[in-house]
C-alpha cells in the first residue's frame, strides 16, 4: 500500500497568504484547497468592504488581489486593522496609482477604522485616523453599549492637527470623547517612511 502523505495546517502557515505558493500544490489535494480558503478571506475581506477596488481591478480583482498578496507575504505584514492601509500604500506605487481617488482611499481609510473597532480588545474606545493632505479624521468607535454597533463618522476640526509625518497618522481615543490629540502614531508600511 502506498503511504499516504499528510500536510497539516501549520506546515502550510507561510503559503496562506501567497498566492504564488498555491502552485506548488495539485489543485485537489487538501494543501491546495486550504490555500484556496485562505485567500478568499482575504480577498472578501478587502474587495467586500472596499468594492470601489473592483472599478480599478476588474470584476475579480486578481490583478490587485495576487500582486499585493504577494508584497504582503514577502515583507511579513500582519493582516490586522492597518490591512486597508497598507494596501492603499501598496496602491500608490503600484500601476493603479494614477486611477487612485479620494474616495478609494477614505473607503480603504474607513475599513481600517472599522475593522479596528470591531477587532481591538483594548481599553480604547476609539481610533482617529488622518492621511496626507487631509484636515479631518476619520473615527472608528466601538461599541457604547450592547444594543448599537460600531460607528464610523468623519470629524471636520476647527483647529487643524499638525500632518503625520507618514502617509497615514493615527491615535487611540480613550474614552467616548475627542478632547486631546496624543501626537501621530504611524502603521508599519514597508517603503513608505518619510
Amino acid at each position: 500500500m502506498p503511504a499516504i502523505i499528510t500536510t497539516k495546517d501549520e506546515d502550510l502557515l507561510d503559503a496562506l497568504i501567497d498566492p504564488r505558493q498555491q502552485i506548488d500544490y495539485q489543485q485537489d489535494a487538501r494543501a491546495f484547497v486550504r490555500i484556496d480558503t485562505s485567500l478568499r478571506v482575504y480577498w472578501h475581506t478587502l474587495f467586500d468592504t472596499c468594492p470601489s477596488l473592483l472599478e480599478l481591478s476588474g470584476p475579480e480583482g486578481l490583478s490587485i488581489f495576487h500582486p499585493f498578496m504577494s508584497w504582503a507575504a514577502d515583507h511579513h505584514l500582519r493582516m490586522d486593522w492597518t490591512l486597508y492601509l497598507q494596501l492603499y500604500a501598496w496602491l500608490t506605487r503600484s500601476e493603479f496609482r494614477h486611477r487612485l481617488n479620494d474616495r478609494h482611499a477614505q473607503q480603504l481609510v474607513a475599513a481600517a477604522a472599522a475593522r479596528w473597532a470591531t477587532s481591538d480588545r483594548g481599553s480604547s474606545a476609539g481610533v482617529a485616523i488622518t492621511r496626507q493632505g487631509r484636515a479631518d479624521l476619520l473615527v472608528g468607535w466601538k461599541c457604547r453599549r450592547i444594543d448599537q454597533g460600531r460607528e464610523i463618522e468623519v470629524i471636520a476640526l476647527d483647529t487643524p492637527l499638525p500632518p503625520p509625518d507618514g502617509l497615514f497618522g493615527y491615535f487611540f481615543i480613550p474614552d467616548f470623547e475627542l478632547a486631546h490629540f496624543p501626537g501621530w502614531q504611524h502603521p508599519d508600511l514597508p517603503g513608505m517612511h518619510p
